[in-house]
């Protein structure tokens, strides 16, 4: 009797859902990928559901303040998580956190897949990958690059980077990947790997040196990819998904999870995701579970390999 309530209680609900409004947290600053992608799809759900999304930006420690708050939140399907792989697969290598973020978050969606750009400041003397490298080189610890905090997956990233190519820059971590932009484009730094350079680069006002992606951008196609220029063992794209606290009923689960599957089919939503610099990419529930377990296990063992430490 007790489950059949249950059931019957979790229908119910799904049936009701949304009647209240939604907070969906955004788990990095205002002005990076996943705030972009978090306003794209809200605004696009909200023409669907006739729902109030509400978007809020909770930043900070490589996005695990606002997983954590969504993962303490209230399973009922108000309250949910646009993140990204560094918080899943990135940070749990690192260090020890309150929240389980695997375990105590559960997929909703994959929404798109991040193409990434290495980008120079124009004061760089380096026009292409083999230049930059050689000036690296001959300038050791001189150079500066940024990311979007320690533990972020471009910081992974461009670890790697540094080893396979035997250089050394030094890291300048940001509260988001607004804010580390910005000091590129200043040239406190001088370098950065991430998918919001790529504008600035198209526009002129930064260098693309080479792309972290499966294809050439086609606003810089006189860029190489990262395989191109010798690169073949970095895995070049981080994704941004939609998550729920973990014992959110299937049915919300399910029913989140169509519609944005829904919008898939309509080319303006398509646009939109990629005029923000993602490549749009659906995953249900089930699948987007499996690609999470396979980027948990990729990225502990570069991490480890690599002998990389938070700083």
């Amino acid at each position: 009797m007790a489950l059949s309530a249950l059931m019957t209680s979790s229908v119910i609900q799904a049936q009701e859902y949304p009647d209240k409004p939604i907070r969906l947290v955004v788990a990095y600053p205002a002005g990076g990928t996943a705030d972009a992608v978090a306003r794209v799809l809200s605004e696009a759900l909200t023409k669907t559901t006739g729902a109030t999304i509400v978007v809020d930006n909770q930043g900070g420690a490589s996005g695990t303040i606002g997983a954590g708050q969504v993962a303490r939140a209230e399973a009922d399907g108000y309250t949910l998580l646009l993140g990204a792989n560094s918080i899943f697969s990135v940070v749990p290598h690192l260090r020890e956190l309150d929240f389980d973020p695997n375990a105590d978050l559960v997929p909703v969606a994959k929404i798109a897949d991040s193409t990434r750009l290495l980008a120079v400041h124009p004061s760089v003397p380096a026009q292409n990958m083999k230049e930059f490298i050689a000036y690296a080189k001959a300038n050791p610890g001189m150079l500066n690059y940024s990311s979007s905090g320690n533990g972020s997956t471009p910081q992974i990233l461009t670890e790697i980077f540094k080893s396979a190519a035997g250089v050394d820059v030094q890291h300048i971590p940001y509260g988001g990947a607004g804010p580390a932009l910005n000091g590129l484009l200043s040239g406190t730094v001088q370098m950065m790997i991430d998918t919001v350079v790529i504008s600035q680069a198209e526009s002129g006002a930064l260098r693309g040196l080479a792309v972290f992606g499966n294809a050439r951008i086609p606003g810089l196609p006189d860029v190489p990819t990262m395989v191109e220029e010798g690169f073949t063992e970095l895995r070049s794209a981080g994704w941004t998904g939609l998550f729920a606290p973990k014992d959110t009923p299937a049915d919300i689960i399910e029913m989140l999870s169509i519609e944005i599957s829904g919008l898939y089919g309509d080319p303006a939503f398509i646009e939109r995701l990629s005029s923000v610099g993602v490549d749009p990419d659906f995953l249900d529930p089930r699948a987007f579970a499996d690609s999470l377990a396979v980027d948990f296990a990729y990225f502990g063992d570069v991490i480890k390999s690599a002998g990389i430490a938070e700083e």
